[in-house]
Protein backbone atom coordinates (compact mmCIF):
# COMPACT_ATOMS: atom_id res chain seq x y z
CA UNK A 1 0.00 0.00 0.00
CA UNK A 2 1.69 3.46 -0.76
CA UNK A 3 2.29 5.51 1.95
CA UNK A 4 0.56 8.75 1.33
CA UNK A 5 -2.53 5.84 1.61
CA UNK A 6 -1.90 4.57 4.77
CA UNK A 7 -1.37 7.82 6.44
CA UNK A 8 -4.59 9.22 5.40
CA UNK A 9 -6.39 5.97 6.38
CA UNK A 10 -4.83 6.14 9.64
CA UNK A 11 -4.05 9.73 11.23
CA UNK A 12 -2.65 10.15 14.33
CA UNK A 13 -1.75 6.20 14.82
CA UNK A 14 1.41 3.90 15.05
CA UNK A 15 1.84 2.27 12.44
CA UNK A 16 3.92 -0.77 11.74
CA UNK A 17 5.35 -1.33 8.29
CA UNK A 18 7.22 -4.00 6.50
CA UNK A 19 8.71 -4.69 3.12
CA UNK A 20 8.98 -1.22 2.90
CA UNK A 21 9.83 0.37 -0.49
CA UNK A 22 11.97 3.39 -0.07
CA UNK A 23 13.58 5.82 -3.19
CA UNK A 24 17.13 7.13 -2.29
CA UNK A 25 16.84 10.89 -2.37
CA UNK A 26 20.76 11.50 -1.55
CA UNK A 27 23.61 9.91 0.30
CA UNK A 28 22.00 8.78 3.79
CA UNK A 29 18.24 10.31 2.84
CA UNK A 30 15.66 8.26 1.60
CA UNK A 31 11.63 8.52 0.98
CA UNK A 32 9.47 6.04 2.01
CA UNK A 33 6.74 5.21 -1.22
CA UNK A 34 5.23 2.12 0.34
CA UNK A 35 4.79 -0.58 2.25
CA UNK A 36 2.52 -3.74 4.26
CA UNK A 37 0.86 -2.20 7.15
CA UNK A 38 1.78 -5.33 9.67
CA UNK A 39 -0.10 -3.59 13.07
CA UNK A 40 -1.66 -0.02 13.78
CA UNK A 41 -2.23 0.42 16.89
CA UNK A 42 -2.71 3.78 20.08
CA UNK A 43 0.24 2.54 21.60
CA UNK A 44 3.56 3.55 20.63
CA UNK A 45 5.48 1.05 22.91
CA UNK A 46 3.83 -2.17 21.64
CA UNK A 47 4.63 -0.95 18.13
CA UNK A 48 8.55 -0.63 19.41
CA UNK A 49 8.53 -3.61 20.70
CA UNK A 50 7.07 -5.40 17.69
CA UNK A 51 9.31 -3.41 15.59
CA UNK A 52 12.16 -4.79 17.30
CA UNK A 53 11.06 -8.17 16.83
CA UNK A 54 10.55 -8.05 13.20
CA UNK A 55 14.06 -6.71 12.76
CA UNK A 56 15.45 -10.14 13.65
CA UNK A 57 13.87 -11.67 11.16
CA UNK A 58 13.04 -8.74 8.23
CA UNK A 59 15.49 -6.21 7.89
CA UNK A 60 12.96 -4.14 5.96
CA UNK A 61 10.45 -2.86 8.55
CA UNK A 62 10.03 0.28 10.44
CA UNK A 63 7.36 2.06 12.48
CA UNK A 64 6.06 5.93 11.65
CA UNK A 65 5.09 7.90 14.74
CA UNK A 66 1.27 9.78 14.11
CA UNK A 67 3.39 13.04 13.82
CA UNK A 68 5.14 11.25 10.48
CA UNK A 69 3.94 13.27 7.42
CA UNK A 70 2.67 12.36 3.99
CA UNK A 71 6.15 12.74 2.87
CA UNK A 72 7.78 10.49 5.03
CA UNK A 73 11.70 10.55 4.81
CA UNK A 74 13.98 8.82 6.76
CA UNK A 75 17.67 9.93 7.58
CA UNK A 76 20.55 7.13 8.02
CA UNK A 77 22.68 8.49 11.18
CA UNK A 78 25.70 7.05 11.84
CA UNK A 79 26.09 5.66 15.64
CA UNK A 80 28.82 6.74 17.30
CA UNK A 81 29.68 5.82 20.95
CA UNK A 82 31.44 3.34 22.95
CA UNK A 83 30.67 -0.14 23.53
CA UNK A 84 31.15 -1.58 27.05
Amino acid sequence: MKWQEIRLKYPDKFILIGDVVEEKISGNKHRILEGKILKVSDDGKEIRKLCQDYKKIVTKVLFSLPTTPIDFIIEDVPVKGILQ
